[in-house]
């Protein structure tokens, strides 16, 4: 089925198609078949609905028709490719010639269909289309892997998972949706959220950041949307919330799955109306603003459960961030390692360049339940602790050397049950007991210092 290879469980991460259309009667037709075909389809009469549509959100592939009122589809196709290159067009024409689709293919659409619509070829052609774009996307992506880590908005990633996600943040910069990211504590959700609001055209403006765990419900409400005087006890004078604070910025909601269904029904409101009311005051504020919000909890989950508003929880997803934890991207594991080394560098004042091979392998093993948080917690003890230029083994916390069960997807990893990994890993664990000293650890391991010795430089232990 076309489009059936990008759908996900809740169908938010199916392509996105448009139809620009001044017929009603083949609108609606195009809006069935591509409603058929596993797309998500918005559709507008005419390129100047198109136009304002598109200002809110990002489009995956637009088809528009080319003989409109006002506005034809190569005028619209030419704005489009101004505001976001990477939208994809295909145009239609019941008047069909060799000039217009030349015209067509230069302005960068990426097809041109005649009418009446041959519905087979235009399936084909939208296949294509975003076949086309995702070898492209996948293309950009390799090369960003060849070059080595990439440094983005203070995120630094490898892996092809974080790669996809920082051009995903880039284009979804552009527009003033919301935004929900999703994942573990530690993952880097207010990275990302900061990311979003500089790249955008908000970026000379405020960005306000809320915790949502922070404050008890019926305070929250007031931090939220501000109270007048004498709305309560204790409210002395007129405060603004932090919706009105972040007026013409953006607002970050971290942890939004912790906020009651009563906040929830006056957030619904903020996001369709673009209005507040303070808490005591009968009067509407018109505010302007764009909301990033983030939770580590299964929103989705939470919907069936009835503890988080259905409709409040498909307003935020419009544009959906998803960061995956650090156990499940390995090799984004080193390259952050060096990262902070040099960010911890600085700041403590100590001439450490790096951890040792056998540091990385234990880092590699262990789960990090903290995620990238708890990674740089560790990398800065390690260096507190150093004696020496060098990370090593005995710098690290005894937890890094716990076994935990670990799984990748539904499926659990086999830790590595061979005599040698045991050994590597007493050793290890001795050396962390003795703080380093190889003489105590041979003693409490029962070798002498040269088997000991020999034993280090066989398992790679610096």
């Amino acid at each position: 089925m076309l489009g059936a290879e990008t759908s996900g469980a809740d169908g938010h991460d199916r392509p996105k198609v448009m139809v620009v259309e001044d017929d009603p009667d083949i609108r609606k037709i195009l809006e069935l078949f591509l409603t058929e075909k596993a797309f998500r389809v918005k559709s507008a009469e005419s390129a100047s609905q198109a136009l304002e549509m598109l200002a809110e959100e990002p489009i995956d592939l637009i088809l528009s028709d080319v003989r409109m009122p006002n506005m034809s589809g190569l005028d619209l196709l030419r704005h489009l490719k101004e505001r976001d290159p990477e939208i994809q067009l295909v145009l239609m024409s019941a008047y069909s010639s060799v000039k217009d689709a030349v015209e067509a293919i230069r302005l960068g659409a990426a097809d041109y269909v005649e009418k009446p619509i041959d519905f087979r070829r235009l399936e084909r052609v939208l296949q294509t289309v975003l076949e086309k774009r995702h070898l492209q996307h996948r293309t950009r992506i390799l090369e960003q892997r060849l070059q080595g880590c990439v440094t983005f908005e203070g995120m630094v990633a490898r892996s092809q998972q974080m790669l996809s996600v920082f051009a995903f943040i880039e284009r979804l910069a552009r527009y003033p949706t919301t935004a929900l990211v999703t994942g573990e504590s530690g993952t880097g959700k207010e990275l990302v959220a900061r990311a979003l609001h500089e790249l955008s055209p908000l970026r000379d403006r405020q960005l306000v950041i809320c915790n949502c765990t922070t404050l008890a419900p019926t305070l929250l409400e007031s931090e939220l949307f501000g109270h007048t005087r004498g709305a309560f006890t204790g409210a002395d004078r007129d405060r603004k919330g932090l919706f009105e604070a972040a007026h013409g910025g953006t607002i970050f909601l971290d942890e939004i799955g912790e906020l009651p269904v009563g906040v929830q029904v006056k957030l619904l409101r903020v996001l369709e109306n673009r209005e507040i009311k303070r808490i005591g005051s009968p009067d509407p504020i018109r505010i302007d603003l764009r909301v990033v919000a983030a939770t580590n909890r299964d929103l989705a989950a939470m919907v069936q459960a009835g503890t988080f508003r259905d409709d409040l929880y498909y307003r935020l997803n419009v544009g959906a961030i998803f960061l995956s934890p650090l156990r499940s991207r390995i090799d984004d594991i080193e390259p952050l390692t060096h990262h902070f080394v040099r960010i911890f560098r600085e700041k403590l004042g100590r001439n450490v360049t790096g951890p040792a091979p056998s540091v990385l392998d234990i880092f590699a093993r262990y789960p990090w339940p903290g995620n990238v948080r708890e990674l740089a917690n560790v990398i800065e003890r390690a260096m507190v602790v150093s004696k020496g230029s060098t990370i090593l083994p005995e710098n690290l916390p005894p937890h890094l050397f716990e076994t935990r069960p670990v799984t990748v997807g539904d499926a659990p990893l086999m830790p590595d049950l061979s005599l040698e990994a045991a050994e590597r890993e007493q050793i290890l664990r001795a050396l962390q007991a003795s703080g380093g000293k190889r003489v105590e650890a041979a003693r409490r391991l029962g070798l002498s210092r040269r088997t000991l010795y020999r034993k280090l430089d066989r398992y790679g232990i610096a």
